[in-house]
């Protein structure tokens, strides 16, 4: 058999017409993912059925072809660990008499929503690769933006009916130099902002780096959120910290080089921002700030200090180890759930224990410490560096938010861990080849 027939064998992919090229398994999984972070990303909560569909075809996608690469057995192992210590204290709970949708609503939550999610973000990690992703969330972010404004313009033009397609518990309050608005998509925003202003490097075009922080600070100015205002530190202290210790840094240029070269931009881009909302919608910064601070000394508002004071106190009658999922305490918060709390962790003791409460923290703990040994030994990726300030900033929001319990945001917990831990450990296996 003559070489040119292997020749010919080698080039019959190329030989697929275009219907036939992108109706490939990786194709249509990138297809499926990308319309699934726009409905998780761009209107979450908005479409909760078709976003749950979306999330199951994408796992189904994910399935095809799936492979245990390295990396992946550390996020079962720790996964297995917190599905014990959910069923376990969904008996506890039920003991307790807690109703039954609680223990459905915690299986679905803590249990199926993050696996889902895990292969997803192998997946996604494995086939297109963290910069691509990253591309794809600039993207995402400009849509986050666009959305944002359309609700203000059809909020002032309709009412709250007009935008009851976003949220049912609609409202913008303006006035006296101040902005607030009710929407979901700032929880995604929170993640955009801290892996933007860490990595504004990412966003490779000048202008395009402009406008996209620019309308980040927009929308984070007129939200009059406290998790998404803090955002924008977090994420600038930790790009200044780990900047210099990410793989590819160019020691020749200084970090106030590095300062100069994008926080100017970002400097320049702040100051548009500000001045275009003081001029165009007679909001000010210093009445944003103001009120920001104000919040942080009075704990998240009187409603999060009730709920602060009624769970320490709950903890406290347990003893420490857990009432069970399904349980809550005297301050109710949702009269259809009463379970649930937006301090969520502090309502995580309080179910769990604290055993089981750093059971589920311990994943989180762990990548944190491995990213910091990533930096030390100057192995952080550009990628890397984006995702964690995401995380972070994230994290910290999930203390006075309870995104971490909605299947449309676990993404921002579960997509950074897992894409770290695999491209870690492909980077090592490499450089001991």
């Amino acid at each position: 058999m003559s070489t040119s027939h292997f020749a010919g064998a080698a080039t019959m992919p190329n030989m697929l017409s275009p219907w036939q090229r992108i109706l490939t398994a990786r194709n249509l999984f990138a297809c499926a993912a990308l319309l699934l972070l726009f409905l998780s990303v761009v209107i979450p909560n908005s479409l909760q059925l078709p976003t749950a569909a979306m999330l199951g075809v994408c796992f189904l996608f994910a399935l095809y072809g799936f492979r245990m690469v390295p990396g992946l057995k550390t996020i079962f192992l720790f996964y297995a660990c917190t599905v014990m210590v959910t069923l376990i204290y969904i008996a506890v709970g039920f003991l307790n008499d807690a109703p039954w949708i609680a223990a459905a609503q915690v299986v679905a939550i803590y249990i199926v929503s993050p696996l889902l999610w895990i292969f997803i973000s192998a997946g996604l990690t494995v086939r297109l690769g963290t910069e691509r992703l990253i591309r794809w969330f600039v993207w995402l972010a400009i849509l986050c933006c666009i959305s944002v404004a359309i609700y203000f313009a059809l909020y002032h033009i309709g009412g709250p009916s007009a935008v009851s397609f976003f949220t049912e518990a609609a409202n913008v309050n303006n006035s006296d130099g101040y902005s607030a608005a009710v929407m979901h998509v700032y929880g995604s925003l929170i993640f955009l902002c801290g892996g933007f202003f860490s990595s504004p490097e990412l966003i490779g075009n000048r202008l395009l780096r402009m406008i996209v922080l620019a309308a980040l600070l927009i929308c984070i100015i007129t939200s009059g959120r406290s998790a998404l205002i803090l955002s924008v530190p977090i994420g600038l202290l930790l790009g200044l910290v780990l900047t210099p210790r990410t793989s590819g840094y160019r020691r020749r240029h200084s970090l106030l080089m590095q300062v100069i070269k994008y926080g100017l931009p970002m400097l320049l881009a702040g100051t548009l921002a500000v001045f275009a909302l003081g001029a165009v919608a007679n909001v000010h910064l210093s009445v944003i700030l103001g009120n920001f601070v104000d919040k942080l000394a009075s704990g998240g508002g009187s409603a999060r200090s009730g709920q602060a004071y009624a769970l320490y106190q709950g903890i406290l009658d347990s003893g420490g180890v857990g009432v069970g999922h399904g349980i809550g305490v005297s301050y109710i918060r949702s009269t259809d759930y009463p379970w649930r709390y937006e301090l969520v962790w502090l309502a995580t003791v309080l179910r769990v224990g604290i055993v089981g409460a750093i059971v589920y923290a311990s994943l989180f703990f762990w990548y944190i410490t491995r990213v910091t040994k990533a930096a030390i030994l100057r192995r952080l990726t550009p990628g890397m560096k984006f995702m964690f300030c995401g995380f972070i900033a994230a994290f910290v929001a999930s203390n006075t938010n309870p995104y971490i319990e909605a299947f449309t945001f676990q993404w921002m917990y579960v997509l950074p861990v897992v894409g770290f831990f695999i491209d870690y450990a492909t980077m090592r296996q490499g450089a001991s080849t």
